[in-house]
């Protein structure tokens, strides 16, 4: 068996070959070409295992081994640099340090997501980016507004065509026009956001898992998507407890020589776990009693932000164990919380001013 480190970047890759005695047999700088890759592994005729950092950057090769049958490890980028620190760092000293390490079986692995699993969690994340744009266009209409003192309408985000007309009346024409091409910014998106929606909704019968988490109070459409997309495998985390860590729903902890200190806004984790069940959270104590009345318990005792990060945290283990146990949702905390059965993408713009095009009813309530 021939151990593969590779040191991979956005144009190019540095790969050092070892034996499984930890022999040093070759080292190339190659581009970033799979033919270049072929004609490398026909050179070695022995069989092959590769290893390389989980960078953004590794998908195109994951997909070529996966279709080579090259078994691949995915390094834990973090976990790897604390077990093999190195004071001289270049690109040949890490792909020989990932080819010795590999052949050692020492190896930190991350979870690597493949096929279906990985468009589906793309899809969401690109969705993700779009509402971020989305939201900050509105910021910035919210600042004309406030610039020159005009007067908000009720929910104005709903129709954008009355929206326009309203802003047009009463701002300077320089301003108007600013807003004119943000609102006209606004519908792109929503008709972006909409496409990506509708190519999400096709994965459903892949996802059996999917009816059962939308239960769950709180968790739309949207999360429940997210959740199953970036979870994986509900088998590689071995309790709840590791489970609501990878979430980023537990603080991090710094004890040392007596001292106790806890680590808020640890970045160890998932942050698309993070935000879906945050977002379930607000959701599930604005419209669901049970959930609001634990979420008002631990608020008097630690403050409003512990408190919503607590129900967050009481969420994603409901999710852990109706997953890994195959069981239906029960109720929150011994109390049964039926959910609503709309589920419905939530949308905050009328689907009238977006040029008839054929949307779901914003009026329909979900959380995200």
């Amino acid at each position: 068996m021939t151990y593969l480190g590779i040191d991979l970047h956005t144009r190019n890759m540095t790969i050092c070959a070892v034996s499984s005695n930890g022999k040093n047999i070759g080292e190339w700088k190659l581009a970033n070409d799979t033919t270049l890759l072929d004609h490398l592994i026909r050179e070695i005729s022995d069989p092959v295992k590769a290893v390389v950092e989980a960078t953004s950057s590794w998908y195109w090769l994951a997909d070529w081994a996966r279709s080579r049958e090259i078994e691949l490890v995915l390094a834990h980028a973090k976990m790897l640099k604390a077990i093999a620190y190195a004071k001289v760092k270049t690109d040949s000293v890490d792909a020989h340090r990932l080819a010795q390490l590999l052949a050692a079986d020492l190896i930190p692995k991350a979870h690597m997501v493949m096929g279906t699993r990985r468009e589906l969690r793309e899809l969401l994340r690109a969705r993700l980016r779009f509402v971020w744009r989305r939201c900050k266009i509105q910021d910035s209409l919210y600042n004309l507004f406030f610039k020159y003192n005009v007067p908000i309408p009720k929910y104005p985000f709903r129709d954008l065509n009355r929206l326009e007309e309203h802003l047009s009346s009463h701002l300077p024409q320089a301003s108007a026009l600013e807003a004119s091409l943000q609102i006209e910014q606004f519908r792109l998106l929503e008709s972006q956001v909409y496409q990506i929606e509708k190519q999400i909704d096709a994965y459903g019968p892949e996802f059996p898992a999917f009816d059962r988490i939308s239960k769950v109070p709180g968790i739309g459409k949207v999360s429940s998507w997210s959740i199953l997309a970036e979870i994986g495998d509900i088998s590689r985390f071995q309790s709840d407890k590791n489970f609501v860590s990878y979430c980023r729903l537990v603080p991090g902890a710094a004890d040392s020589g007596g001292k106790r200190r806890h680590k808020s806004r640890n970045k160890d984790g998932n942050k698309y776990l993070k935000i879906a069940f945050s977002q379930a959270a607000i959701g599930a104590i604005t419209y669901y009693p049970p959930v609001r009345g634990f979420y008002n318990k631990i608020r008097r005792r630690s403050g409003k932000h512990v408190a919503r990060t607590v129900v967050a945290k009481e969420l994603a283990r409901i999710v852990y164990f109706m997953l890994s146990r195959g069981e239906e949702y029960k109720g929150f905390k011994g109390k049964p919380t039926p959910k609503d059965t709309y589920l419905n993408w939530p949308h905050s713009v009328s689907p009238h001013s977006l040029r008839g095009r054929d949307r779901a009813d914003p009026s329909q309530p979900d959380a995200i």
